[in-house]
């Protein structure tokens, strides 16, 4: 009867022991989740509130929210749930990045930092594609391209489809002229331009977000 009494005994120990696990792992695990979506609005309204500006979408905006992320760097030592809020500021070209606490709201700590270029956010890109229909040398361009391809007339931008991305001066080194070299030390974009049944344009725009301008038009 011992000998079962202790068998017993250490099979209860066992399970609390494996219960435990799973209780720790899965608080672990919930607490290293991405941000939930009223986190990111939280952080997103607490950087606008540094920022006033950030509020208006236009081209002269001097700030560009370009992510609100889950900064896990801590998780492992403290186990909080903190946030990082990177803004473009395209007078200083520098990224300014926030680090918040989640459960306060408040802004821990920031830095900028130059060189650092992340995704083109839907505002921008929206912006690029305007610039290059503002632009009267690259809209011909782009009007006889379309024309060449559709024997039609461009009469707007939803005549085509387009996609942008963030371009680098390292992208096309030997290609660039010296507008475009500056692109990385600046926020540039480059877009790409197709029609509604996918036929790619052969000229490819490239963009100087922080300065609103064409640098260059590249050829395939």
């Amino acid at each position: 009867m011992r000998a079962k009494s202790t068998f017993s005994r250490v099979q209860q120990l066992s399970l609390s022991l494996f219960t435990m696990l799973v209780m720790a792992t899965t608080a672990l695990a919930g607490n290293q989740d991405p941000l939930s979506p009223n986190e990111q609005l939280q952080a997103s309204t607490l950087v606008e509130s540094t920022l006033p500006s950030l509020k208006t979408k236009s081209s002269s905006n001097q700030y560009e929210l370009l992510l609100v992320e889950r900064d896990r760097s801590e998780d492992k030592k403290s186990g909080a749930r903190r946030s990082n809020a990177f803004v473009y500021d395209y007078q200083t070209d520098e990224t300014i990045v926030y680090r918040i606490d989640t459960a306060t709201n408040k802004i821990l700590s920031s830095v900028r930092r130059k060189n650092l270029q992340l995704p083109l956010t839907e505002n921008e890109i929206a912006r690029t594609v305007n610039l290059i229909f503002a632009d009267k040398e690259t809209f011909e361009l782009i009007a006889n391209e379309y024309q060449r391809i559709t024997g039609k007339v461009l009469n707007s931008s939803k005549d085509l489809e387009a996609k942008a991305f963030v371009f680098t001066a390292d992208t096309l080194p030997e290609q660039l002229n010296s507008a475009s070299q500056q692109c990385g030390l600046h926020r540039c974009a480059q877009i790409l331009l197709y029609t509604h049944d996918s036929v790619v344009f052969e000229v490819s725009p490239v963009v100087n977000l922080s300065a609103n301008l064409i640098t260059q038009v590249i050829g395939f």
